[in-house]
């Protein structure tokens, strides 16, 4: 793999973002897993994303393992060194160990990351809707994982101007992890929430109480009205936008409808917009080829096929894995994205 994420941010990264109980509650601190435990599971494979960082598979284990509301759970995974932090954006993919129901890896954005006591704790905020991640829900405290990466670009929280996050239900998770590391930089952000209902506003206590630290600023929309203003988070982003200070840089994540429409705001009122998108990453790598999404016309045009790599996909298609998962988002076609 050739590709480098883009830089996120100049920040120190030994403390990220560490996941507190549900409802916003601390937990007392834990007993960390010996790492020596982990320290032979570790196995470097294929390597450079270029410049520094690396990906690789480590064999982590569970950590801890808890209901989040609204049928989310947040895991903790421990994993042994070498294994770089993970930017903002970036996603890794847990394989279960055999035997297990499924025999592909699952790709899953990192919601929190703290480094310390020899290697890695990353933090992963999930709904168990498919076989594999039904069969992860299940996993107990001391159970095993294979983690492969970091994977993929992640958000340019480093790009100048006033960074807006938008959150789509549990698109959430990466962006608690970007709130953090803008906290850590030293800057503040607006941070747009919405979904159905309250119920599904997942991971609302710790939003808040990450963006009261940082002096951030929280909205919430839903469609029943029953938290915050009533309707979409598009529609809070037009309402809102004119009181934040110019130029805007947006980053989202949420289902691809939403994506498109925050995609859209953004052409129009000329703001950068930076979506985090959903695919079928069997591999994570460009491999497989599974994750193709549209680019628009613009990027097709200035496709430059001699000199791009065959794991950036082509010029009609883009691959969510190695391309994105954090798109620009006048790169994709919308008009043939589901």
């Amino acid at each position: 793999m050739t590709l480098r994420p883009r830089a996120a941010l100049s920040t120190d990264s030994r403390v990220r973002a560490a996941a507190p109980a549900p409802g916003g509650r601390r937990e007392q601190p834990r007993a960390a897993t010996p790492r020596s435990q982990l320290a032979d599971a570790a196995t470097p494979v294929a390597h450079a994303t270029g410049g520094s960082q690396l990906w690789r598979q480590a064999r982590a284990l569970v950590a801890r393992h808890v209901d989040f509301g609204a049928g989310h759970r947040w895991l903790d995974l421990d994993v042994p060194a070498p294994f770089d932090v993970p930017q903002p954006g970036q996603f890794v993919e847990l394989l279960l160990v055999p035997p297990s129901p499924v025999i592909l890896p699952r790709p899953m954005s990192v919601a929190a990351a703290t480094e310390g006591g020899g290697g890695l704790t990353l933090g992963f905020l999930y709904a168990a809707i498919g076989s594999g991640t039904r069969a992860l829900a299940a996993l107990p405290a001391g159970a095993a994982v294979d983690v492969l990466g970091p994977l993929g670009r992640g958000f340019p929280l480093a790009r100048p101007g006033t960074p807006v996050l938008i959150a789509g239900g549990r698109g959430v998770a990466p962006l608690l992890f970007a709130a953090d590391a803008l906290a850590r930089a030293g800057r503040r952000c607006e941070f747009l929430f919405g979904a159905r209902d309250r119920a599904r506003l997942v991971g609302l206590e710790r939003a808040r109480e990450q963006l009261d630290a940082m002096g951030g600023r929280l909205r919430l929309a839903t469609d029943d009205g029953s938290a915050g203003e009533p309707g979409d988070v598009v529609g809070l982003l037009d309402r809102t936008a004119p009181g934040f200070p110019a130029p805007l840089v947006i980053h989202a994540c949420g289902p691809h409808a939403m994506l498109a429409a925050v995609a859209r705001w953004a052409e129009r009122h000329g703001a950068a917009a930076h979506v985090a998108m959903e695919s079928v990453m069997a591999c994570g790598t460009g491999v497989c080829r599974g994750c193709p999404l549209p680019r628009s016309a613009a990027r097709r045009a200035a496709f430059r096929g001699a000199d791009t790599p065959s794991l950036l996909g082509n010029r009609e298609f883009a691959m969510c894995c190695t391309e994105g998962p954090v798109f620009e988002a006048g790169d994709l076609d919308w008009d043939r994205i589901e």
